[in-house]
């Protein structure tokens, strides 16, 4: 394969994987398989509709939960017709319209679960087209297909972020497989290894380190049904590749302790390659998993470097860092201070191309000399990079999401009797202290808040401080 094209790597995987059962979904008691080519089958004729409906080169919005047609419609849509445009399924109405109006998008394709959204949707723009993924995998048109350019862009992740419109990240099928090569000489898969994937496949994460690259490499997927049944789906397929969140290893760590479980039996005892990523993991429960065998790599990456910035190595032991650079990278900290720590800037191959219609942040987001500022702070020793925090204030959920706690300040503020306001995180939980006027009910104002916050953001507690009294967390 001369190179990673959406249609180079379909055609590739196609004769080598041929009759091989690729994409797995839960039918009842049992998870039931879709072979390579029937999925590759699956997109041609996705792309061909989308192209029968005059969607060339137009930006598709994917809105929903994970399925075996959004994956479908996700490849069709970047090897053949446009730019997919992948948004959380925790946005609402307005974070959607928002990505709407941005975008100009020529459609939107959604899952069952999402209609009464649309339904509103198209209230206000009802000139846009609309459809179901089911809808969009039963449509039949016969159109010609033209291969995309790999180095054109093709996906669209929004960043993470906490109120307003997050910034869109322009990535090209070039810069998603730039770190392909890299995260093979580190993890081997095979046609054999069975991944279980609940990671969102609208953030690079999921979408790129365990779908995308399963597309050359024909590694078995297996999507969670409901995360609250993850604990008992590992059990049934029983993964070598499983890619979480601490919040998981965190549940995972608890269980074992708690139930006296092995921490591989606890993850269906086939692991081979157990990632860790998206936040921190506490070194404690780090030594916890490698030192019951478990082959932990911890990652780090961003949206606006097609995910992975570093990875660990097969069976190092080591508890602090985030891993090994990426070998196609350049990585270095501007202006460390005396213990070398400063921001970390990276330069590469998988570095987006800047954000949609936002030239102003694109040029803000680098340097002089092309390096991507992260906004994370860091030290490299040798090639071995270590987190230390961020430049600017967030609070980084154990599900990986980001929470900007002026942002939510600022809109508390808006409300006259606030005349302060700070948010914090404590025990899991995000909580406001409020310095208020004398008698005034936050409550209210709260509840009006979270209404446009993502359920990750939203504040669960505060308190109303003023001059004469404190009121308790409610």
């Amino acid at each position: 394969m001369e190179n990673y094209s959406i249609h180079a790597i379909l055609c590739d995987g196609e004769q080598k994987f041929k009759g091989h059962p690729y994409i797995f979904e839960r039918k009842g008691d049992a998870f039931e398989g879709k072979p390579y080519d029937t999925f590759a089958a699956d997109v041609r004729r996705m792309a061909a509709a989308l192209l029968g409906m005059k969607l060339s080169g137009r930006n598709i919005i994917l809105y929903g939960e994970n399925s075996y047609h959004y994956m479908a419609a996700d490849i069709a849509i970047m090897g053949y017709v446009g730019v997919s445009c992948t948004l959380s399924k925790e946005w609402g109405l307005r974070d959607l319209s928002n990505a709407v109006e941005l975008l100009d998008a020529g459609a939107v394709v959604y899952s069952n679960a999402k209609t009464d959204v649309i339904a509103e949707l198209r209230h206000r723009n009802p000139q846009l087209r609309c459809m179901t993924f089911d809808e969009l995998a039963n449509f039949d048109a016969q159109m010609p297909l033209t291969p995309r350019n790999p180095h054109a862009c093709s996906k669209i992740i929004f960043s993470s972020g906490t109120t307003g419109i997050p910034k869109a990240v322009m990535l090209s099928t070039d810069n998603m497989y730039a770190n392909w090569e890299s995260l093979r000489l580190r993890t081997p898969f095979t046609p054999q290894d069975r991944d279980y994937l609940f990671l969102p496949l609208s953030h690079t994460y999921g979408g790129i380190c365990n779908f995308l690259y399963s597309l050359t490499c024909g590694m078995q997927i297996y999507l969670c049904s409901d995360t609250t049944k993850i604990m008992e789906e590992l059990q049934m397929v029983r993964p070598t590749v499983f890619c979480a969140v601490p919040l998981i290893f965190e549940r995972v760590y608890a269980a074992c302790t708690q139930g006296n479980i092995p921490p591989a039996a606890a993850l269906g005892s086939c692991v081979r390659y157990l990632f860790s990523g998206g936040a921190y993991l506490k070194p404690e429960i780090r030594a916890f998993l490698k030192g019951a065998g478990l082959n932990l790599l911890e990652a780090y990456g961003l949206t606006e470097t097609s995910s992975l910035i570093s990875c660990e190595y097969t069976d190092a032991q080591e508890f602090e860092s985030v891993g090994t650079v990426m070998e196609n990278m350049d990585v270095r900290i501007d202006s460390p201070d005396e213990n070398g720590v400063g921001e970390i800037l990276v330069r590469g191959g998988n570095v987006f191309g800047g954000y949609y219609r936002n030239e102003s942040a694109t040029a803000a987001a680098f340097d002089e000399e092309g390096f991507f500022r992260t906004g994370d702070l860091g030290h490299l020793v040798g090639r071995k990079l270590y987190l230390m925090g961020r430049k600017r204030r967030m609070i980084l959920r154990s599900n990986g999401e980001n929470v900007y706690p002026d942002e939510i300040e600022t809109l508390l503020a808006e409300f006259p009797q606030i005349h302060r306001a700070k948010v914090y995180e404590q025990d899991g939980v995000i909580k406001a202290a409020l310095y208020t006027e004398y008698g005034f009910d936050a409550a209210d104002a709260v509840e009006k808040i979270n209404e446009n916050l993502p359920k990750f953001a939203k504040i669960g507690a505060f308190a109303c401080i003023t001059d004469s009294v404190d009121t308790r967390l409610k």
